[in-house]
């Protein structure tokens, strides 16, 4: 039988001769992936950039309003107290108005009538004992 010769077949490289076309082509392509790592790290660097502005203006906006608050709840309480020294001036003269009022017409005040009473009380008393006195007698 005749047996197969198994040759080998040489791989063959091609020649390192250059093209300019190939050698733009490889450029260009090294170009875009360079710019593509640059770009990575460009807009990595944006985002971290970005996220530290934020954090700032954040800080310093937080810092305004809590002074805007102070000043408002200043304001505020200024405001309250003047409203509350008003209230109680309206309310003595409307007090010393009425007073008058009730007088000019006759009609007892609070504390008259609370001294009638504690009056009636004392002579309620003074009867009593004198009733007392009697039938003791």
């Amino acid at each position: 039988m005749a047996t197969k010769k198994v040759t080998k077949k040489s791989v063959r490289t091609a020649p390192v001769a250059t093209h300019p076309a190939r050698d733009v082509l490889l450029a260009s392509i090294g170009a875009v992936s360079l710019g593509g790592k640059e770009a990575q790290k460009l807009v990595g660097g944006l985002i971290e950039d970005s996220q530290q502005f934020g954090q700032r203006t954040l800080k310093l906006v937080e810092g305004r309003v809590n002074g805007v608050r102070e000043q408002v709840l200043g304001v505020v309480s200024k405001v309250q107290d003047t409203a509350q020294q008003n209230l109680a001036q309206v309310e003595s003269v409307a007090q010393t108005q009425v007073s008058k009022v009730l007088a000019r017409l006759g009609i007892p005040s609070k504390s008259d009538v609370a001294q009638l009473s504690r009056r009636v009380s004392e002579l309620s008393r003074q009867v009593k004992a004198m009733q007392g006195a009697r039938k003791a007698a």
